[in-house]
């Protein structure tokens, strides 16, 4: 996990990057309960502060996952995967259980659905 302090910062920065040239800046802002999009940005370039920690664990486990699906899909297949419903988790869309869901609970679920559809496409 990208810890925050002093030194982490880039990290943190690379993460929200990479995340959202795979999800999309209003996803991102969604799963990190940003206000906008604007915030977005400014974590990417260093205007704003960095999420706290629990922020910055969901969105390493988004990116995880999208990073898995990534392998065999383009940005849209896997912006769309998180927004839609997921017989794997019991019909919620993947955004929302990480963003309202207990991310110690859901982490290997989201995981472990990720790289079923990367590798079945289901």
């Amino acid at each position: 996990m990208v810890k925050t302090g002093p030194g982490s910062d880039t990290a943190a920065r690379t993460l929200i990057t990479e995340l959202r040239s795979l999800l999309g800046t209003k996803l991102v802002a969604y799963l990190a309960e940003a206000p906008d999009t604007t915030t977005v940005h400014g974590w990417v370039d260093a205007t704003s502060t960095l999420p706290d920690q629990a922020i910055l664990n969901r969105l390493q486990v988004a990116l995880d996952a999208a990073r898995r699906i990534g392998t065999r899909d383009t940005p849209d297949v896997i912006q769309t995967w998180f927004q839609g419903r997921n017989p794997a988790l019991d019909n919620q869309p993947p955004a929302q259980l990480l963003r309202e869901a207990n991310l110690d609970t859901v982490r290997y679920t989201i995981r472990d659905a990720a790289t079923e559809f990367a590798t079945h496409g289901t």
